[in-house]
């Protein structure tokens, strides 16, 4: 929105890449040539060290390695914490967040956590965690409020989803994207269009993938990461050509019960 205003634009980023916490390498270098494109200058593997006073009203802002920014204007988003200091000798359990169980409770019968400040456990990867989105936030008091009221019930997935807009370069990520030790990956990244899908394997079931301007298919790719779909054959086929995914969906979902109708032709 800033340099669609016609703004001078510098963005400095601790990483190797840009958004490194949602996209592997080629994605996130990708991104990065698409905003240097558009006229923004990208620092990376930068800290800043000091915001200083400069001439006039400006501001100078001092990076490691000793680049010197001039700015009328620094927006800090380094993202946020759940705030679980007050929990202290309370006897409830907090790492990143508030620990809980699959039914969100926490390790203090009748206290539930949900939402942004929950670690919850996800019976999907065997971890837990803080996944501070709308769709989580939702799932997650559903199940807290079932419990309270006597009636519990497990929390399916920890949702691990991210989509963002760049200047108009769209690109997502889903599950574990960075793979998982053992699994397989394949990888298909065309420069000249600014398009990347990465798909991570653990045995024959796709359990995380990235994406970059390509938005067909989203829908298909949450359900089958999501619904832990055991892909057979298919996984080799996917392997040999990752974009055939909505022939994987349906050769697979559909015939294991995945298969909602109206809802499934939406992911088209």
């Amino acid at each position: 929105a800033l340099k669609q205003r016609g703004v001078d634009l510098s963005v400095v980023e601790m990483g190797d890449r840009m958004v490194p916490r949602m996209m592997g390498p080629a994605a996130g270098h990708m991104i990065r040539r698409w905003c240097e494109a558009q006229g923004v200058h990208v620092f990376t593997g930068r800290k800043v060290e000091a915001i200083e006073p400069g001439a006039g009203d400006a501001l100078r802002v001092r990076l490691s390695g000793g680049d010197v920014l001039e700015a009328d204007l620094v927006i800090s988003a380094v993202g946020v914490r759940p705030a679980v200091g007050f929990l202290q000798d309370s006897g409830v359990t907090t790492l990143l967040g508030v620990l809980t169980d699959a039914q969100m409770q926490t390790n203090v019968p009748g206290i539930y956590a949900a939402g942004d400040c929950a670690e919850a456990f996800d019976p999907f990867s065997g971890k837990t965690i803080v996944s501070a989105i709308q769709p989580n936030a939702a799932d997650q008091a559903r199940v807290a409020a079932l419990g309270m009221v006597g009636k519990p019930t497990t929390l399916k997935v920890v949702t691990q989803i991210n989509v963002l807009d760049t200047l108009g370069l769209i690109s997502t990520s889903f599950g574990n994207w960075q793979g998982m030790p053992g699994g397989e990956q394949v990888e298909l990244t065309d420069e000249d269009d600014h398009r990347h899908l990465s798909l991570q394997f653990k045995d024959d079931v796709l359990v995380g993938c990235n994406t970059v301007g390509m938005t067909e298919h989203v829908g298909v790719m949450r359900g089958l990461v999501e619904g832990q779909v055991p892909l057979g054959p298919w996984k080799d086929r996917l392997l040999e050509d990752p974009t055939r995914l909505m022939e994987a969906y349906l050769a697979n979902a559909q015939g294991q019960g995945h298969w909602s109708g109206a809802a499934d032709e939406r992911r088209r």
